[in-house]
């Protein structure tokens, strides 16, 4: 006997159904890079109030630097970026 579309959504709306579905959505913690938040990474300088970061290697340039005031600077590390140094 075929189902009527109101049972059809009913049983696809149980709240079995619904916390089986949850229960495979991605963590955020497989969002990080190489187990490094990015977060981490990311510094604020003092003298320029830019936020900036090291990149690796492979990367053409050495620093990248982020427009001011794009990045929420709460709990961002202080250090003086290397534009500033070299001043």
């Amino acid at each position: 006997m075929k189902k009527s579309m109101i049972e059809y959504i009913l049983d696809l709306t149980e709240q079995k159904n619904i916390n089986h579905r949850m229960s495979k959505l991605k963590s955020p913690n497989k969002y990080e890079r190489l187990h490094i938040k990015i977060d981490d990474q990311l510094c604020l300088c003092s003298g320029c109030d830019r936020v900036w970061k090291k990149n690796r290697k492979m990367y053409a340039r050495s620093v990248e630097y982020f427009r001011k005031n794009h990045i929420p600077t709460i709990g961002k590390k202080r250090l003086t970026c290397p534009n500033c140094k070299k001043r």
